[in-house]
């Protein structure tokens, strides 16, 4: 791998830190989610509800690919997906009371995995790195 090619290597810590939440959810006894779902479930843990257009904006990834991704989460019964009253075309997502189980488990995978990505930073480096991928336009 070209070491001065940034998306290469963006590309790896995103598949290190994925494998990491692998391994730390197994920890936890969790099994059935990948890393691509936690986007989905910090959504869910900040608001009651969402629907998919709003989750899609939310996530930055597109409807189609979400879908997949929250089918499964109904199906491990984490998220229910219920019709809007007001209007059948759409679809409000929540958390189910097992959904809101994983909250802090998530949160503390997360601190786990945030604390080993910056373990070697300095305060000010951790800085610097976030406002220079911060200029990254794509």
């Amino acid at each position: 791998m070209n070491e001065n090619n940034v998306l290469a290597v963006i590309g790896r810590i995103h598949r290190r830190g994925n494998r990491f939440i692998e391994q730390e959810l197994k920890k936890h006894n969790i099994h059935g989610i990948a890393p691509s779902h936690g986007d989905i479930l910090f959504q869910l843990f900040a608001r009651e509800a969402l629907t998919m257009n709003e989750l899609s904006r939310g996530i930055d990834k597109d409807k189609s690919t979400i879908t997949a991704l929250v089918d499964k989460l109904v199906r491990l019964e984490y998220v229910k997906r219920e019709q809007d009253q007001q209007d059948g075309r759409i679809f409000r997502l929540s958390l189910t009371a097992k959904g809101r189980e994983l909250q802090p488990v998530f949160e503390a995978v997360s601190e786990t995995l945030l604390a080993a990505v910056y373990e070697e930073f300095a305060p000010e480096e951790k800085q610097q790195l976030m406002s220079l991928l911060a200029k990254i336009k794509l």
